[in-house]
């Protein structure tokens, strides 16, 4: 989705109460009534049509997401469409009992813009119930995915360094000593990488235009990726959340580090970017495991790389697809990707 599409969408609650007011206001001008008749009887749906405008509005200034504008945007379509047809309806029955068919205008505007308000307010309701059931169970997810961490991976590295450091008590090897740092090592990066799964599944609701390019190059530069080339080929911009774009690409430079390889690609795909390396790649029965939290194939790697990869994509409603590269290694494609 462009991002004209986003903005469009974005704006779609207000633009819906903006033609609702046009057509109400458009009345003064027809007829041969005084203008204080004209006002009395389409003050209501004028004022209606108004607070539908600024429920768009402060829908757009608040930062809510464009889907979820769009989501009551629905709603608040639906409960005009219901009003207006129940008016049809009603004067349906009045033709059927020999009264006048056709309601006056004011009347038909009042109930459509009742039926917009209300429908737009039930549509901010669900949305954000929704959200909230959503996150509650992202939350519960979470806990579970933790609970694992600290009973199982944390639990090695733990046992390890215990069984080292009696031994080194015992001999005074530094072998032993070494072992032990490895261990506290890479616990530590356990932990840093649990926090940061943590934090990245937050939705993004307010992304901006970042380069494709320059995000990747900032992110290869903290990553330890010896004698590896990286190859941008593609001068893109993305709407994203910069910071977790770049935490994207560098899991995934650390991934295709991990596994070998002499070159990493970034390019445009359709509806997206991907990232591609010359490594092993990954099996077609692996690729669904990957992103699953301690997950590993790697004997120094903690698993949780891939997992917080797809947690940034799922944060900017992003699908991701692994596939095979070129060269016969991995690549991860992001799809539904809005762009300039």
């Amino acid at each position: 989705m462009s991002r004209y599409a986003v903005a469009l969408r974005r704006w779609s609650v207000a633009g819906l109460g903006g033609g609702l007011l046009a057509v109400s206001a458009s009345y003064f001008s027809v007829g041969d009534e005084l203008f204080s008749t004209q006002f009395v009887r389409f003050a209501i749906p004028i004022a209606l049509s108004l607070f539908v405008v600024a429920l768009g509005v402060w829908l757009r200034t608040t930062g809510f997401a464009a889907e979820f504008v769009g989501v009551v945007f629905l709603w608040s379509l639906a409960g005009g469409v219901v009003m207006g047809l129940l008016s049809g309806w009603i004067s349906l029955l009045q033709s059927v009992e020999g009264r006048r068919m056709l309601q006056p205008a004011s009347v038909v505007l009042t109930k459509v813009a009742v039926g917009t308000l209300g429908g737009g307010l039930l549509g901010v309701y669900h949305g954000r119930l929704q959200r909230r059931t959503d996150q509650l169970a992202e939350q519960r997810n979470r806990l579970d995915e933790f609970a694992s961490i600290v009973s199982h991976d944390l639990r090695n590295p733990m046992n390890v360094a215990q069984g080292h450091l009696e031994l080194a008590r015992e001999t005074g090897k530094e072998e032993h000593f070494e072992a032990v740092e490895r261990a506290h090592g890479r616990m530590e990066r356990l932990v840093d990488e649990v926090l940061a799964l943590s934090r990245r599944g937050e939705m993004v609701d307010d992304p901006s235009l970042v380069s494709l390019h320059v995000v990747a190059e900032e992110a290869w530069g903290t990553v330890e990726t010896p004698e590896m080339n990286l190859r941008v080929e593609t001068d893109r911009r993305i709407l994203s959340d910069d910071r977790r774009l770049r935490a994207l690409f560098e899991n995934l430079f650390r991934n295709a580090a991990e596994h070998g390889g002499e070159t990493v690609v970034v390019g445009a795909s359709d509806g997206g970017f991907f990232v591609a390396d010359d490594g092993p790649g990954i099996p077609a029965e692996d690729r669904e495991l990957v992103f699953e939290g301690g997950y590993s194939t790697h004997s120094e790697g903690t698993g949780f790389g891939l997992a917080i990869v797809r947690r940034i994509a799922e944060a900017h409603d992003w699908r991701i697809r692994v596939g095979e590269s070129e060269s016969g290694g991995a690549r991860f494609e992001f799809s539904g990707v809005a762009s300039e």
